[in-house]
This record gives C-alpha cells, structure tokens and sequence, in this order.
C-alpha cells in the first residue's frame, strides 16, 4: 500500500468534517480529536460487488476494508461486507 501526504494527519488541526460526509466522493474525513480518514490504495473485494479498500486512519491500517466512510452524529462508521460499522475508539464494531 502506498502511503500518500494527504492520509496523514496535518501540522494543524483547523476544522471537523461536517456530519452526513462521505468518502467517496470527499477525499479525507477529519473527526474532533483530529485524525485523518481516508480509504487506502488497495483494491479489494467488497460489499454488494462494490470496490472496497483498507479503512485508514492517520495513514495508519485500522483492519477495516469497506467501500465507503462515513461522519455521522460525530461518529466515524464504514460499510463493510458485514454492513456498518463504527469507529470504538480502537477498532470497527
């Protein structure tokens, strides 16, 4: 997987994604302590025959493949081949 400066979290924090954002389209997604999520570069089967790439969090892997991320209520979740899930703090349940 190829590391790219836009999944990495900037110098300076200057704004949350607003709620109901989603990537794709939006490019990253900023949540309130800061981190940067965006999908990664590797291509993987998903759900509903959707492209799916590793879910990455500060440019770091979280285990997660989904197709889509999603800010609601101030929540991160993804749509995995499993359906939603969201963000713990430490992991997708």
């Amino acid at each position: 997987m190829i590391i790219q400066s836009y999944m990495l979290p900037p110098k300076e924090q200057f704004h949350i994604t607003e709620n109901y954002i989603a990537s794709p389209p939006a490019l990253t997604i900023f949540d309130e302590t800061g981190a940067v999520w965006c999908l990664g570069t590797d291509m993987q089967p998903g759900p509903h025959g959707e492209y799916a790439f590793s879910v990455l969090r500060n440019g770091a892997p979280t285990g997660a493949v989904a197709s889509r991320i999603e800010r609601r209520n101030g929540k991160i979740r993804v749509f995995t081949v499993n359906g939603w899930r969201q963000w713990t703090g430490r992991s997708f349940a």
